[in-house]
């Protein structure tokens, strides 16, 4: 599937918008991206490329790909879905932005060339739509974590649980002095 244009082309779509369904393979160029990925499917994409004016082009694409991540708490190999909303406004070189007219969650982008690629702005969408923590069916199921002889894997909730009872627990010998100073004053 194409998704590189030069902009003379993409101005015989100002009457109709160009349709943009099909696959494209990342695969390569997000493992050189991320070393984290250890697999991906191709790329499906389901949208439109829209003409506005001569200087604008609207791109509005339902992006979904299957990445395969190592497991946040085992490395254990685990395929993950993600379903992208991709929304981007691109302006020739040189075009006068009206602010009023974009919003602020909108992304407007100068192009740089003649041409719109959209290799780098899908590949930069996937990237950050992959989530931190990534576990397998059998992790989220059990809640048994990771230990060794001297170290243990704690959650966050246990973690902040912990530090909140150890902090009622101890005092601060800095503070000690100055435990009774608001109820003497108040006297």
């Amino acid at each position: 599937m194409k998704i590189k244009w030069a902009l003379n082309e993409l101005k015989k779509f100002k009457e109709e918008p160009l349709t943009l369904n099909g696959e494209i393979d990342l695969t390569d160029s997000l493992l050189e991206r991320n070393s984290s990925i250890i697999d991906a499917t191709p790329l499906s994409m389901d949208g439109i490329l829209v003409v506005e004016k001569t200087d604008e082009f609207l791109v509005d694409l339902n992006l979904t790909i299957s990445l395969t991540l190592p497991s946040s708490r085992s490395l254990e190999p685990v395929k993950v879905d993600l379903r992208i909303p991709f929304s981007e406004t691109y302006l020739v070189s040189g075009t006068t932005i009206d602010p009023e007219r974009y919003g602020e969650d909108e992304i407007v982008v100068e192009l740089e060339s003649d041409s719109l690629d959209l290799r780098k702005p899908l590949e930069d969408a996937i990237l950050t739509a992959i989530p931190t923590q990534v576990f397998t069916e059998e992790e989220l199921k059990k809640e048994d974590m990771p230990s060794g002889s001297d170290w243990k894997v704690v959650s966050e909730g246990a973690y902040g649980d912990g530090v909140r009872e150890r902090l009622s627990e101890e005092e601060d010998p800095r503070f000690a002095a100055l435990k009774g100073f608001f109820s003497e004053e108040n006297e």
